[in-house]
């Protein structure tokens, strides 16, 4: 797809390109009280052309790839914000958001190619806001800044917690907002996956230093995917046993989504089965079998999460 060369930096779209839509009333009353405007978007400003007969998923694929070459260490997954932001490939890439709002949501045609599509968009939607911001140091508004970061795809406009709670979660929900994402009659529902996987956790990069690091992935290779990089989240320090004392700390990813693992009341009900999800994944036979066999005794400490940004 050609775009239109753009000398706007607005990111407000017209109110007639995005459709309405209807969040659960939870979520509903919480952006009204933060005040998220419908049709504030991160692809608006800049029109796209009339020639939306390529593959824009496989084009924004090639766009964010030439970005992340560009701003992100492969080693480690830090990303140099600074960096991109002086780069045509981060430029070439924001321009190249804007085919989505043109974009068929309904070529998503299974669970995996969702979970590939709307995973890389929201990492790439993350660095292109904090980049765009020139959010530096820390994120200071944790609870505020996913719902005002966002795309319009396919005419609806979906924030980044849109895409991790209504989508990519089944439409479970913020963990501190009451009720789903999305209402009942809500036409995004149609577009999120169908059963809810909680290794999707290990591969959403929020843009801060407790985040997993950014990978890309393909629906083709999902399962695998999605198994190494919680093998990977679950053995890099984000668990640790103290045998002595007969705890284990925790990422705090564990306590905010403890139901999507088997628990509940954040972790602190049903701690058994959070226990025995992680020790699953644990590389270490001698911890897992340690974990198992003490899974009902072991008390848990949740760690606190780090929001510098996760910058190299």
């Amino acid at each position: 797809m050609v775009l239109e060369s753009a000398q706007s930096t607005a990111t407000t779209c017209a109110v007639n390109e995005v459709q309405p839509v209807n969040p659960a009333w939870g979520v509903r009353l919480y952006t009204s009280l933060i005040r998220v405007k419908p049709t504030d978007a991160l692809n608006c400003g800049v029109k796209p052309s009339h020639a939306a007969d390529g593959d824009i998923p496989q084009q924004l694929l090639s766009a964010a790839n030439a970005m992340m070459a560009v701003g992100v260490d492969t080693e480690t997954g830090k990303i140099d914000y600074h960096g991109l932001a002086q780069s045509e490939a981060f430029h070439h890439y924001a321009l190249s958001t804007q085919a989505l709002r043109v974009f068929d949501l309904e070529t998503l045609v299974d669970d995996q190619a969702r979970r590939a599509f709307w995973i890389n968009l929201y990492n790439c939607l993350v660095i292109h806001a904090l980049v765009d911001w020139k959010v530096e140091g820390k994120i200071s508004s944790p609870y505020t800044i996913f719902d005002r970061m966002a795309y319009v795809v396919g005419g609806y406009r979906f924030s980044a917690n849109d895409i991790e709670h209504g989508i990519l979660r089944a439409n479970a929900g913020h963990p501190y907002i009451p009720g789903p994402q999305f209402g009942a009659d809500d036409p995004r529902l149609a577009y999120a996956v169908h059963e809810l996987d909680p290794r999707v956790h290990f591969t959403l990069v929020c843009g801060a230093q407790s985040c997993p690091p950014i990978r890309h992935y393909d629906a083709d290779r999902m399962d695998f995917q999605l198994q190494v990089a919680a093998t990977n989240f679950i053995n890099s320090g984000r668990v640790a046993i103290d045998r002595e004392k007969l705890t284990v700390a925790l990422s705090r990813l564990f306590s905010w989504y403890a139901a999507d693992f088997g628990a509940a009341l954040y972790g602190y009900r049903g701690r058994a089965h959070l226990l025995s999800y992680i020790a699953g994944y644990l590389q270490s036979e001698d911890d897992a079998a340690f974990v198992r066999e003490h899974a009902h005794t072991l008390r848990i400490r949740f760690l606190p999460y780090d929001w510098t940004l996760n910058d190299r």
